[in-house]
């Protein structure tokens, strides 16, 4: 059965698409069906993955934004690899909340989760990549969801954030949705900081066991995937895959329970 998992927070640079993109990658490379939704006009996510694999099998026929029009995301999907597809996104997606504005009100939160249906079965995962903000965009994202995972970095904005988005999405229960928290992803860790063991103490009493249990430690390989696309070569890339993985497998523990 097909799993869509939201990955999000409400503060930028916190390391949401970083990890969209590579458990996309390590969900592929285990010859999973993997497709990729970027949710973010400024297609950041689109950016890395492009850079990951620079030859694609098939292009699409309609942008995304296009799909959304057209009612149709089946001809919006960009082939990467046999396992690894995308919607890619670009600023023709900043359209969205306008073309919104034609659907009744009810409606305007489920529009994505309706278009998925239509594709999502030919995938055992779906990611979403969503915008740094509360909008249109994050609703419909969380309310075609199966899983919610939030990326916390370990600074004082980014947990006071992390707290907003946990309270929006218990919000959003209000509405028909199926969605469960999965849970809280502690990202660049830095092991010798005090300020980083300070934020660790406060999300463990404040959050509990929706904190996971494995982190994302800081490493500037991490920040080199971004650049140049997520690479396989040497003993650094392969330590990051491996910390990424590990993490990875929590998640899908946490799904299994």
């Amino acid at each position: 059965m097909t799993k869509v998992i939201t990955i999000g927070n409400f503060k930028g640079g916190v390391g949401k698409t970083t990890t969209s993109c590579l458990f996309s990658y390590l969900l592929a490379e285990t010859k999973r069906k993997v497709l990729l939704v970027d949710f973010d006009p400024q297609g950041n996510a689109s950016e890395i993955m492009k850079k990951t694999y620079p030859k694609i099998i098939s292009k699409p026929k309609n942008e995304f934004m296009n799909g959304l029009k057209l009612f149709d995301l089946s001809q919006s999907v960009t082939k990467f690899t046999d396992y690894f597809d995308m919607l890619v996104s670009d600023w023709s997606l900043s359209a969205f909340p306008d073309m919104l504005e034609e659907y009744r009100k009810d409606e305007r939160k489920y529009l994505l989760d309706k278009l998925l249906s239509n594709i999502k079965n030919d995938y055992d995962f779906v990611l979403i990549d969503i915008p740094p903000t509360l909008s249109n965009f994050v609703n419909n994202a969380v309310l075609a969801s199966d899983y919610i995972i939030g990326v916390l970095q370990t600074q004082e904005q980014a947990y006071s954030s992390t707290l907003k988005f946990i309270s929006y999405l218990q919000d959003l229960t209000e509405y028909e949705s199926h969605f469960d928290l999965l849970g809280i992803i502690q990202y660049l860790v830095k092991i010798d900081g005090r300020v980083d063991q300070e934020i660790i103490k406060d999300a463990s009493e404040s959050l509990g066991p929706a904190l996971f249990h494995e982190n994302i430690y800081q490493r500037e390989r991490v920040k080199r995937f971004g650049r140049s696309g997520i690479k396989n070569n040497d003993l650094w890339d392969k330590r990051v895959l491996h910390m990424y993985k590990v993490v990875l497998d929590e998640a899908l523990t946490r799904m299994e329970k």
